[in-house]
């Protein structure tokens, strides 16, 4: 069994980020789809970082209902958010 995503810092960090963001008032999130095609074959990438998650999820949360899986996507549009800001600026 993986590591669960509630102590990876990857999701950790997003899903922080996301609720500062969310709780600030920002509604949207623009993505830049270029920049996210660059990354999304990467093994250690936002997609198989996410199937990796539901995984875990699947594993490990069947009992609740899948709980953690709402709060997964989310992380990764953040993170997704964040790699197309990076391309912005490079």
């Amino acid at each position: 069994m993986s590591r669960h995503w509630s102590s990876d810092p990857y999701f950790v960090y997003a899903l922080d980020k996301y609720t500062a963001l969310r709780n600030a008032g920002q509604k949207t999130l623009e993505l830049d789809l270029d920049a996210i095609e660059e990354v999304i074959s990467n093994r250690d990438g936002p997609a198989y970082r996410l199937f990796d998650a539901m995984v875990n999820i699947k594993e490990t949360e069947g009992d609740e209902g899948y709980r953690g899986a709402p709060r997964i996507l989310l992380a990764i549009l953040e993170h997704l958010g964040e790699i197309s800001k990076q391309k912005q600026t490079d």
